[in-house]
């Protein structure tokens, strides 16, 4: 609290026009004049909201003090905003006034308040003595807060990896193969949260880096939301009430937030930002956005069921002569992505779930448009009846690995409440205002659990492209060090992952080493090939090695190998 003191000959006063947080007043309060007075002007801060008591207390102690020593017993409390540039609430302020008023008055002093939110005209004489003007800046002594001491030995003992309980598990479940070939790890202080390791974070780049790749071509673009919002954001759209129990709250100044479950609402927020046009649509928006749902401990399953992952959404907006367009060109994208990994898939039509948000039409028309994009395909699929979001019907991918096995990962999903909760609008060519239609779609899905499928769907054995180190180079023998070194420099210059094996052990075990480290590549350098400036390559699964390779003839293999685009194409449709 700030305050100015003056003790004065006399102080008049009257309200002039009040303003929205003005007190109700009498009309024997719209004016006053106090003689022979202490006159504090007074600025309530923001800083007093969290003890207001004890600073009123401190404060009207203050006054009867100096009160004391100008021989002053009639205290005029004046509020005063132009003290302070950061001011309490208006509701703590008139509490305040209140209270030193009702104190000082106990204290057998003749104390008035004068009216808070009024503009007033003032008259004051001061009578100029060494006392009569003094300033003040009452603040709380600050609470000594007893920080607790740890033993960092002690608290490292708390700190350990997940154990990994292999006596159920297959050899190629995902754990074991990530823990094998050093991909990732997870640690008890964060629960269902991956650590990624340096060859792990290779496997997931590049799979980020191909989606970037393809929805560039596709006429997307990307944008990245905050981690963390109020919670009005998410009361707006409506997760708040169907998502409550699965999302983490924190709070900031006085503010619930919450972390990031879902990415849709950010980048509407990211549409909303400017006026659109008509000529903007479709709008194709993607975003690799980190999400954080909570899980209960028990269903934590590796890369399977985490509580923070990447969600690859994009989301489009369209009016409703091009949706179907844009429904048929994602199921396209979707396609070519699962072409590339030798996924089969087959899809689910899921239908309105019991707490459905928005119109009974707009769900029928919704479903119906759904249906007839894919009947108009040939595409068999199943009905989900009641599998909707809660905002509109979609289309599920559900993709089988190579053992069999069914994933649910990409989505389709219509979506007319969410651009009516936000109010979403675009100009037409008629230069009226129009309610865009907004879908939902992914392809990975959460990308932890892609990868984890796709590390059984190859059981480690990543292509080229995907592979954390595409090749090891080994010397026979020690005197083959230099060229082996000079053959791994210039395959490291061309942008490969290669490392080098310089150990003293013998080149089978080498060989063996790498081949356990699933590497796609294994060049061996020995007499002969320093004598014929040629390779030994050995690909991992194959057996034997192919002498004489050129390195040139060998490094235009790998290029043509070294890209998505060099996949199979054999994926089909299930029916």
């Amino acid at each position: 609290m700030k305050t100015l003191y003056i003790h004065s000959d006399y102080l008049e006063y009257a309200v002039k026009k009040p303003t929205p947080v003005a007190d109700q007043i009498t009309e024997d309060e719209k004016q006053g004049r106090f003689e022979e007075v202490l006159v504090a002007f007074i600025s309530v801060e923001k800083e007093d909201e969290s003890d207001p008591e004890a600073i009123a207390k401190k404060v009207t102690d203050d006054l009867v003090q100096v009160s004391k020593k100008v021989g002053a017993d009639t205290i005029v409390l004046y509020p005063y905003a132009h003290l302070s540039s950061s001011l309490s609430s208006p509701d703590v302020g008139k509490k305040m006034l209140r209270t030193m008023e009702a104190i000082l008055q106990e204290k057998g002093l003749k104390a008035h308040r004068a009216p808070f939110g009024w503009y007033k005209s003032f008259k004051i004489s001061c009578k100029g003595h060494p006392l009569s003007e003094l300033s003040r800046e009452m603040r709380l002594e600050a609470k000594k807060v007893e920080v607790e001491k740890y033993d960092p030995s002690v608290m490292l003992k708390q700190i350990s990896k997940t154990k990994l309980s292999k006596g159920d598990l297959k050899e190629n479940d995902h754990r074991i193969i990530g823990q094998k070939l050093d991909l990732f790890s997870f640690y008890d202080v964060a629960p269902g949260m991956v650590f990624w390791h340096p060859k792990g974070l290779i496997i997931r780049n590049a799979l980020i880096d191909f989606w970037r790749a393809e929805h560039r071509k596709a006429g997307y673009v990307e944008i990245k939301t905050p981690q963390v919002m109020s919670d009005v954001l998410w009361k707006t759209s409506g997760h708040w009430e169907h998502y409550k129990d699965n999302i983490f709250l924190t709070n900031y100044d006085d503010r619930q937030f919450v972390v990031k479950p879902m990415n849709c609402p950010g980048g509407i927020l990211v549409f909303n930002s400017k006026d659109r046009s008509y000529r903007e649509l479709p709008m194709r928006v993607g975003e690799m956005g980190e999400v954080h749902r909570v899980e209960l401990s028990g269903v934590l399953s590796g890369l399977f069921r985490v509580i923070q992952f990447t969600q690859d959404d994009a989301h489009v907006y369209c009016t409703e002569e091009q949706l179907e367009s844009e429904i048929n060109g994602i199921i396209e994208l979707v396609s070519k992505f699962y072409q590339l990994f030798g996924f089969q898939y087959r899809m689910e039509l899921s239908t309105r779930p019991e707490n459905f948000m928005g119109q009974m039409e707009q769900w029928n028309k919704a479903e119906s448009l759904l249906r007839k994009v894919l009947d108009d395909r040939g595409a068999k699929y199943e009905v989900n009846e009641g599998d909707g979001a809660f905002y509109g019907p979609k289309i599920d991918f559900k993709i089988k690995d190579s053992l069999g096995r069914e994933w649910q990962t990409a989505t389709i999903q219509v979506d007319f409440q969410m651009p009516e909760r936000f109010q979403i609008k675009y100009v037409g060519d008629d230069g009226k205002d129009h309610r865009p239609i907004m879908l939902h779609r992914t392809i990975y899905g959460s990308l932890e659990r892609f990868i984890g499928i796709l590390i059984e769907h190859y059981n480690g054995n990543f292509p080229l492209w995907l592979a954390p180190v595409q090749l090891r180079v080994i010397s026979f023998k020690d005197d083959n060090a230099k060229s082996a070194k000079e053959i791994h420099d210039r395959l490291f210059d061309l942008g490969y992952r290669v490392d080098l094996d310089l150990s003293y052990g013998t080149v089978e075990g080498k060989v063996r080493d790498a081949e356990l480290q699933k590497i796609p590549y294994i060049i061996v350098i020995g007499d002969k090939e320093e004598q014929n400036g040629t390779l030994a390559v050995r690909k991992h699964g194959v057996k034997g090695a192919k002498f004489g390779v050129k390195f040139e003839d060998f490094v235009a293999q790998l290029a043509a190998e070294n890209s998505p685009s060099g996949a199979s194409d054999d994926t089909k449709v299930l029916h």
